[in-house]
């Protein structure tokens, strides 16, 4: 093996030998005989599809074949690489270049180390060995591997997943004693690094969590270890700026600024491992800080779709939350947090925490939240779901801020989920490489939400950067009985003289109203955009569209109100699920031209596909001036009447202030004094959604 880049290793002041030094990083990420064998023992009898995956990478790794399919791999790939001869670390196979960044975090080293703690097979710790020394050898720290092998993200991730992975292999005859102290001495090159990276894209950043969690866990070690003498300073400037990034990054609802949960979890993971490290330590982060990460697991819990996966907004894949709640759910033993865990610790937990987190994960109580209706209001997240059980109907309105680079322009998008089968879905993102399939899937259109004249409100001027930052305004939320009802608006149009507003009057959780209005002088053509999951089979019809899926139905309704006409359009677009992959999907799109201050509305009517068919219909009927005794016009208020199973509920949107003719409104003889009502059947009253 080559030792020559770190053969002279620090010393001065350093009284522990190598051997104690091995001792002393197996006492933090090591584990004793028994727990490995009780460890392994557990994941092979609980989680054999995880077991056999890791495996398998493990098994590619030590053939040179890396395919980065992880749950939480931030850039996963569809296609193997395979290395016949030397591994080029800096290899690029297209022009996506997140493949050199995901292959040099080295989390696959980890399931090496797994595979090797349940086999004891020394074939995988050579591996681990002759690849951590030829990557050493190979990726010598410059100005140009800073923009490949070394940059900040993947030296700070990397930090952590080398610790983690010699604690595996820290007792193996494979890694001799040069080998360590070459790791060692690799190890405070990145803490130099990383301790002079800072900078304030850093503290605003999820790659400065990223880079300081890796500089924490990194002189920790160092300190203990006594190879560097600048290791005290590491901690404290580390854990300085991880809590500084935790107070401006995470907003009083618990949602990273960046929108996209992707990110939003990968800071949560750097969070909670960088907890563990200081316990490790017997170090302390302040209460206030923990308390900040507690809303961020909160948050995965609140937005957690029923199939346990996070919404795919921004820039983020569709994974599986299970793990991170409950790992969540262990540190702050939470039962509200475990209700979204797995009922049991999960692979990864059990590595991470040892075989006796099981015993006390098993033993603490699992409770659902309270209510079903939440309000991220900071973020700009609308939830209202049926339950929180796996068969739940579920509706997320989203129309917050950008959320930087990794925001999409996705003001007043929903996504709908009925019995547990998604129905309306974020397209994804697909890649990061600037092009056709990066900005479309960033776009206004991509989401389910509206477009004013066919324009875009944001534009993107490369991969990252936009032009057209408007903000979202308003935002509102209330429950009456079966009703419930949410509100947002934005001003992404307000160039073009034009302000729009989004409501969703919810019946049940099974009828949804969804009513567009824009505020605005002339002539322009609101449109409503629609993304069905892949499994759903579309059918146009003249006045909507059916979505039929495995389980629902959906039927949707475009009510053009008693002035104007709908048109609707039905195009090819894609989906993309994760990262390298992507897939025919189809919009439908609904337009409305119309004059000054308009809208449209859209119902949605679902239903159980074993369900007998509900008779569902609706259409617009005029809204009434009770005082005037005559009909309101369009640019006043819409009405439309909901008929499903026996029932008719009557809606009215007003659209402008109660006052004058506008202020006791209704239709069909049923009235009150609000802005957006509701009645059914022979109610008398109509109930007030907004005043």
């Amino acid at each position: 093996m080559y030792l020559g880049r770190f053969s002279e290793v620090y010393s001065g002041g350093n009284m522990n030998t190598t051997a104690e030094k091995k001792a002393k990083l197996k006492e933090k990420y090591g584990r004793s005989q028994e727990e490995t064998l009780r460890c392994s023992e557990y994941i092979i009898r609980w989680w054999p599809k995880e077991t056999s995956h890791r495996m398998r990478i493990a098994d590619e790794v030590r053939n040179q074949l890396f395919l980065f399919d992880l749950p939480w791999d931030m850039e996963q790939t569809a296609e193997p690489v395979t290395f016949e001869g030397e591994i080029d670390w800096s290899y690029q196979p297209g022009p996506d270049p997140e493949f050199i960044f995901q292959m040099n975090r080295h989390q696959y080293w980890i399931c090496l180390g797994q595979a090797y703690a349940m086999t004891g097979d020394e074939a995988y710790a050579e591996c681990f060995a002759s690849q951590l020394v030829h990557w050493i050898k190979k990726n010598p720290l410059t100005e140009e591997t800073k923009g490949t092998t070394w940059r900040t993200i993947e030296a700070g991730i990397r930090g952590i997943n080398w610790l983690r992975a010699m604690g595996y292999f820290v007792d193996s005859p494979a890694v001799t004693d040069e080998v360590f102290e070459q790791f060692l001495s690799c190890m405070r090159e990145h803490g130099v690094y990383l301790a002079a990276c800072e900078r304030p894209f850093s503290t605003k950043s999820n790659w400065g969590v990223m880079d300081n969690n890796g500089l924490f866990a990194i002189a920790h070690l160092l300190q203990e270890t006594g190879d560097c003498p600048e290791a005290g300073a590491w901690i404290k400037l580390a854990k300085n700026r991880l809590i500084r990034q935790n107070w401006v990054q995470i907003l009083d609802d618990g949602v990273q600024w960046e929108m996209s949960p992707m990110y939003h979890n990968e800071v949560l993971k750097c969070f909670l491992e960088a907890l563990q490290t200081a316990a490790f330590y017997d170090d302390e982060f302040p209460q206030e800080f923990q308390d900040k990460v507690k809303s961020m697991v909160f948050a995965d819990r609140i937005w957690q779709k029923p199939d346990k996966s996070q919404p795919s907004g921004g820039d983020s894949d569709v994974t599986d939350l299970r793990d991170l709640l409950t790992a969540g759910a262990f540190w702050f033993e939470d039962p509200v947090l475990k209700s979204g865990g797995y009922d049991r610790m999960d692979y990864e937990g059990i590595w991470n925490y040892g075989i006796c987190a099981q015993v006390r994960y098993e033993a603490l109580a699992s409770c659902e939240p309270e209510s079903l209706d939440c309000w991220l209001s900071d973020s700009g997240n609308w939830y209202l779901r049926s339950s929180w059980q796996e068969d739940a109907d579920y509706l997320h309105m989203r129309c917050g801020s950008l959320g930087g680079g990794h925001g999409h322009f996705d003001k007043g998008h929903l996504d709908l989920v009925i019995g547990g089968e998604d129905v309306l879905v974020d397209p994804g993102r697909y890649t990061y490489v600037d092009g056709t399939e990066r900005r479309m899937l960033k776009s206004t259109k991509a989401h389910n939400t509206v477009t004013v004249d066919s324009e875009e409100y944001t534009h993107c001027v490369d991969s990252w950067g936009v032009k057209g930052l408007w903000p979202a305004v308003g935002g509102a939320m209330s429950r009456k009985g079966k009703y419930g009802f949410a509100e947002c608006g934005h001003l992404g149009y307000i160039d073009r003289g034009v302000y729009v507003e989004r409501r969703v009057l919810a019946v049940g959780t099974r009828i949804y109203v969804v009513m567009d209005t824009c505020y605005g002088n002339g002539d322009h053509t609101l449109t409503q955009h629609f993304h069905p999951a892949l499994n759903q089979k579309v059918t146009v019809r003249e006045n909507g569209f059916t979505l039929e899926g495995e389980k629902s139905r959906a039927e949707f309704f475009c009510i053009s109100g008693h002035e104007g006409s709908i048109v609707l359009e039905e195009e090819a677009f894609p989906v993309s699920l994760h990262y390298n992959q992507i897939e025919n999907g189809t919009m439908v799109s609904c337009k409305k031209q119309g004059n000054g201050v308009f809208g449209m509305m859209t119902v949605i009517v679902c239903s159980a596909l074993n369900e007998n068919e509900t008779g569902a219909w609706a259409e617009a009927v005029p809204v009434m001036s009770a005082m005037a005794g005559k009909p309101l016009s369009s640019h006043e208020a819409d009405g439309v009447r909901i008929q499903d199973q026996g029932h008719t509920w009557l809606v009215v949107n007003a659209h402008v202030e109660a006052g004058a003719s506008c202020e006791y409104i209704g239709a069909e003889g049923r009235f009150g004094l609000g802005r957006v009502m509701a009645a059914e059947d022979d109610e008398e009253d109509m109930t007030v959604l907004k005043w």
